[in-house]
């Protein structure tokens, strides 16, 4: 889900579940974290928020109530601690954690808050030296920011010299009109719901040749000055990048994983990130099964209900299941985006991957309201689904992770069940 396609507004969809209120616009998971952040550190290797690192291409990840100060509540957010460190230094570095885990974006974007001093890491600027500056769009809102770059370490491996974004980036504090237009600001921690964005879908750019070919609007920008940046091209080399896909090892993809939990919630629950698909023991793919995605937008298709879905993701950054079913009760007041049917509902979708491959995967939707009277400190809320208003969208969000091993490779990448891109389960 490139955050400049058009065709692909997809990915980190959140609802509120303290409010309520569906928020359809960025592609990142639920509710706002607070303040958290980054701690100085003088070398890399940035474990996870929860569990132990168990080998170098292991990052633990964990759901929980985010980082402090939060506003409001959240749930199914995974969360993962990243190791900034200016390109070929040992000093200046940044442990941040709590950076949202999501299959539905690529590249790391950071908020400025939590990585300190953005001037430690340098721009990246076009061949007239002006700096790229970056508007990303997502189904929640935008992000808005510098384009710097930096060493960034996960688990034990480091990716060099990698552009990211830096979200509220102080010395770029005015957002271009086209890019404030295509929604709510997630340019803080509250809003966003984490300390940054970890995106690790199938794309090794979050643009690719459209960015490279002509200027977008809302997409990558040149500026003369803080305040006055134009639509401009960028090219590869400078486009926000997958941190996996530029690992020496382990580079082809990776693997989600999350213990089951229980069916009415649970306040936290620790998983891991496995970089790599099939190159060591701990990320063989077993009996999982490769679904196919469209190489320019990243989708598959789901028929459920007698509709087809055509723009269909698994995406680890959207916090419940995202799709459209008027059979299914809603959820009365500020809740009325979720479902809420009387009894535990048991369903089923058919999965079609490009590569002609099929399926038929269950999940279960429960009553929102009753899962949402659990206590504000229960993070975790299997079962819980809601609509984006979209008739061809149907999102499958960190529940469907949940007691699985998901995997999701990188265009063109090789691995055990073939050359990505692909999701396998």
């Amino acid at each position: 889900m490139r955050s400049a396609d058009p065709t692909a507004l997809f990915s980190l969809a959140r609802l509120r579940a303290g409010g309520l209120a569906l928020s359809a616009a960025l592609t990142l998971a639920l509710a706002a974290c607070g303040g958290g952040g980054g701690s100085d550190s003088s070398s890399g290797g940035g474990g996870g928020s929860g569990g132990g690192v168990t080998a170098s291409n292991v990052v633990p990840l964990v759901v929980d109530s985010g980082p402090p100060g939060v506003s409001s509540r959240i749930a199914n957010l995974p969360y993962a601690t990243v190791t900034v460190c200016p390109p070929g230094s040992s000093s200046n570095c940044r442990t941040i954690d709590h950076v949202l885990v999501d299959t539905g974006s690529t590249g790391l974007r950071l908020l400025a808050s939590a990585l300190g001093t953005p001037g430690n890491f340098p721009l990246q600027a076009n061949t007239a030296g002006a700096p790229y500056a970056e508007c990303a769009t997502f189904i929640s809102g935008y992000t808005w920011g510098s384009v710097r770059t930096a060493d960034v370490t996960l688990g034990g491996l480091t990716a060099s010299a990698l552009p990211i974004q830096v979200i509220a980036d102080p010395a770029y504090p005015t957002v271009p009109a086209a890019c404030s237009a295509t929604g709510s600001s997630q340019n803080n921690v509250a809003d966003l719901g984490a300390n940054g964005i970890l995106g690790i879908s199938q794309f090794v750019q979050d643009c690719g040749a459209a960015c490279v070919n002509s200027p977008i609007a809302a997409a990558y920008y040149a500026c003369t000055s803080g305040a006055s940046c134009t639509p401009a091209t960028a090219p590869l080399t400078q486009q926000i990048t997958h941190p996996i896909a530029m690992m020496a090892t382990d580079n082809n993809g990776s693997m989600i994983q999350f213990p089951a939990v229980s069916a009415s919630g649970q306040v936290t629950v620790a998983g891991s990130l496995v970089l790599g698909i099939g190159t060591r023991s701990n990320n063989a793919v077993g009996s999982a099964v490769a679904y196919g995605l469209d190489r320019n937008t990243g989708y598959l298709s789901s028929a459920y209900n007698g509709r087809t879905y055509s723009r269909t993701a698994f995406d680890s950054g959207s916090n419940f299941y995202f799709f459209s079913d008027t059979s299914i009760p809603r959820c009365t007041g500020s809740s009325s985006s979720f479902y809420c049917p009387a009894s535990t509902l048991t369903l089923s979708a058919a999965i079609s991957g490009t590569n002609g491959v099929n399926g038929t995967v269950s999940f279960r939707i429960a009553n929102a309201s009753q899962m949402f009277t659990s206590s504000n400190s229960t993070a975790v809320l299997p079962d819980v689904g809601g609509t984006i208003g979209s008739t061809t969208g149907f999102l499958w969000g960190l529940p469907f992770y949940y007691g699985r091993s998901v995997f999701t490779a990188v265009i063109d990448r090789s691995t055990p069940l073939g050359n990505g891109p692909y999701v396998a389960f």
